[in-house]
């Protein structure tokens, strides 16, 4: 069956790029895809854990171990009664 879609640019890119590569019809792509796609089975890439180092930032004892949020609040609180 025939029918005519919008697709982004980029994806348009990458799935003519993709069937280059594979030495496939766009289409048989195409179909491929979106069939993994409804299925829920993309292939997912494996990624390397990233490991993050924490380094200190030089803050004060009183706002260490709180959540940025926390933060956020100290210094808002500290705006508004320096500015009264």
């Amino acid at each position: 069956m025939r029918t005519t879609i919008d697709i982004n640019d980029a994806l348009l890119r990458e799935l003519r790029s993709l069937a280059l590569q594979q030495g496939r019809p766009f289409r048989a792509v195409l179909e491929e895809m979106l069939q993994r796609g409804l299925a829920g089975t993309a292939p997912r890439k494996r990624r390397a854990p990233v490991r993050i180092k924490p380094l200190p930032l030089g803050m004060r004892p009183a706002v260490q171990g709180m959540s940025l949020n926390q933060v956020y609040d100290q210094l808002e609180a500290e705006a508004d009664r320096g500015g009264q």
